[in-house]
C-alpha cells in the first residue's frame, strides 16, 4: 500500500459523528439578513384606503337630518383618527319621488362636498324606516297607488309587503337606475343589501314581525347581485341569523347563499342593551357568520345610537371595550357610529386611534434578506409581512422592490406580491424577483413602496425612513457581471 500511495497517513483527529441532528439556519446570522424590527411603528395612525371608520351621515332617510343637521359645513373632520368614509343610507323615496323619475342628486351633493376631502362613502336603499313621518314610509306612494299591498301597523306606519309582485317590479326598475348610476364607482366602498327589512336590516321588528320566505330575502339579494356586478356586496347578520324561529336548517341555507354570493356581513347596533343580555361580551348574534363570510369582502360593524349607549347603557358599552371586542371578533375592516363627530370623537379618542390601524389590515415589515445583487434578471429578495390588523385586503395594491441613490428613486420594479392574501395572524416570507438589468454597479438604499395605482399605502414603519412612497430598508451592493 504504501508503495502505491505515498502520502498515505494514519488521521489524527478524534472520528466525531457527522448524523447527529439539530437546528440550524438562525435567521440574524444569514448571508444579507437586515432585522427591520427597530423601524416598525405601531403608534402612528395611518390614513390608508378601504379600512377604518365611517361616520353614519344619512340617518333613517333624507326627511331626518339627525346627525348631520348641526355639523358644521367647514370641518373637514381631518383629525378623525382613520375616518375613511361616510354611510348613506338613503330612501328609495328620496330618489325617485315619481314614477320613473330617478334624482340622485341628494347622494351626488354629498359626495361633492365629501369626496374631494379624501372620503368614499358607503350606499344601502331602504323601503321601510320604521317611522319618521306616518304618511312617509321610504317606499315612494306610486307604488301602493299602483295596487302594491302594504300595511297599516299599529304605529300608524305604512310597510310595504317585500313580496307583492308591483312592489318587487318597481323595485327593481328603481334597482337598474340605483346600480347604473353606482356600480362600480370608485367612489363607492361598497353597498349593502336594505331593499328588505325595517330600517334595511334583513328583519321585520318594530314592522309586520313576519320572517318572509327565503326566496324572498333572495329575490332582494338577487336584484343587488344583477345591477351591481362590479361592487362589493354586504349583507346583513340579520338576513341570516334574524331566522333562528324557523329553524337552523334555514339558517344555515342563507349562510350558504349569502357565501355562495361571495357576500360579506354587516351587524347594525352593537352595544345595545338586548343583545348585551342575550349575546356574548361582543353582543354579536352571529359571529360565526362573520367568520364565515370575512373573506369575500370587508365585513362591517356599526354602533347603536350613542346618545342611545351613553349614559343609559354604559355598563353594555364598558367604556368602548365592548365595541372594540366585536370589531376583532368580527375580522372587521370597517366600524361605525351613529352620533355627531364632535360629541363622539372627544370620548372616544383612544377607541377611534387604537382602532383605525386594526380594522382591515395593517402591515408590518420585520426583516429582509437581501444578497449580493447584480446588473441581470436574476436577483431574489425575502421579505417578512405581517398583517396586524383585523381582517385581509380585499383589494389588490402593487408591492414595488426600487433602489435610491443620493438623488431619489433610480431602479423600481413591480412586483407579482399579491397582498389580499396576507392574513392576519399569519406571518410569511415573500419571495421577490427583482430584475436590475441596467443598473449601474455602486451602493444603493433598499427601497419598498405598496401603491393603489398612484396612492401610496402605508406601512407601519417610522417615518424616518419614508419618502414619496417608499420606504428605505438598508444599503445595498449592485455588481456587475
Amino acid at each position: 500500500m504504501a508503495a502505491t500511495f505515498p502520502n498515505l497517513c494514519t488521521p489524527t483527529a478524534p472520528a466525531v459523528s457527522q448524523t447527529l441532528t439539530g437546528m440550524w439556519d438562525d435567521p440574524l446570522s444569514r448571508t444579507g439578513f437586515v432585522d427591520l424590527r427597530p423601524l416598525a411603528d405601531d403608534k402612528t395612525v395611518l390614513k390608508n384606503p378601504h379600512k377604518g371608520w365611517f361616520w353614519h351621515y344619512i340617518d333613517n332617510g333624507f326627511t331626518s337630518p339627525l346627525y348631520r343637521d348641526s355639523h358644521d359645513p367647514a370641518d373637514d373632520l381631518s383629525d378623525f383618527p382613520g375616518l375613511n368614509h361616510l354611510y348613506l343610507r338613503f330612501d328609495w323615496g328620496d330618489i325617485e319621488k315619481e314614477k320613473g323619475v330617478y334624482d340622485f342628486s341628494p347622494l351626488e351633493d354629498i359626495m361633492a362636498v365629501w369626496g374631494p376631502r379624501g372620503y368614499r362613502f358607503q350606499l344601502r336603499a331602504c323601503t321601510y324606516e320604521g317611522g319618521n313621518n306616518p304618511t312617509f314610509a321610504a317606499t315612494p306612494h306610486y307604488v301602493y297607488e299602483e295596487g302594491a299591498r302594504c300595511f297599516l301597523l299599529p304605529n300608524g306606519y305604512i310597510q310595504p309587503d317585500y313580496a307583492d309582485p308591483i312592489f318587487l317590479q318597481r323595485l327593481e326598475a328603481f334597482m337598474e337606475a340605483f346600480g347604473a348610476r353606482y356600480n362600480g364607482d370608485e367612489r363607492i366602498e361598497c353597498v349593502d343589501i336594505g331593499t328588505y327589512g325595517t330600517w334595511g336590516e334583513g328583519h321585520t321588528v318594530e314592522g309586520d314581525n313576519v320572517i318572509y320566505p327565503p326566496e324572498l330575502v333572495k329575490k332582494h339579494m338577487e336584484l343587488h347581485c344583477k345591477y351591481f356586478p362590479d361592487t362589493m356586496l354586504v349583507c346583513n347578520d340579520d338576513h341570516i341569523a334574524g331566522r333562528w324561529a324557523n329553524g337552523p336548517a334555514e339558517v344555515q341555507d342563507m349562510l350558504d347563499y349569502a357565501d355562495a354570493r361571495g357576500f360579506s356581513v354587516q351587524d347594525d347596533s352593537i352595544c345595545c342593551d338586548g343583545y348585551t343580555q342575550d349575546n356574548g361580551y361582543d353582543t354579536m348574534r352571529a359571529p360565526w357568520a362573520f367568520d364565515r363570510l370575512a373573506d369575500n369582502g370587508p365585513n362591517v360593524i356599526e354602533m347603536a345610537h350613542y346618545t342611545y349607549i351613553l349614559p343609559q347603557f354604559s355598563d353594555h358599552y364598558r367604556g368602548g371595550w365592548t365595541a372594540m371586542e366585536a370589531f376583532k371578533n368580527a375580522h372587521a375592516t370597517f366600524a361605525g357610529f351613529h352620533g355627531y363627530p364632535r360629541d363622539w370623537l372627544p370620548n372616544e379618542r383612544w377607541l377611534a386611534e387604537y382602532c383605525a390601524n386594526r380594522l382591515g389590515y395593517w402591515y408590518f415589515i420585520p426583516s429582509v434578506t437581501v444578497p449580493e445583487l447584480t446588473d441581470t434578471a436574476h436577483n431574489r429578495i425575502r421579505l417578512q409581512v405581517e398583517n396586524r390588523g383585523w381582517a385581509r385586503a380585499h383589494h389588490h395594491f402593487t408591492l414595488k422592490l426600487a433602489l435610491r441613490d443620493e438623488n431619489g428613486i433610480l431602479h423600481s420594479v413591480d412586483t407579482d406580491a399579491d397582498n389580499t392574501l396576507w392574513q392576519p395572524d399569519a406571518p410569511q416570507t415573500l419571495n421577490l424577483r427583482f430584475d436590475c438589468r441596467g443598473v449601474s454597479a455602486g451602493t444603493y438604499r433598499l427601497c419598498i413602496g405598496l401603491f393603489e395605482k398612484d396612492t401610496p399605502v402605508r406601512l407601519a414603519l417610522k417615518q424616518e425612513v419614508y419618502s414619496d412612497g417608499y420606504y428605505a430598508l438598508c444599503p445595498v451592493q449592485v455588481r456587475s457581471v
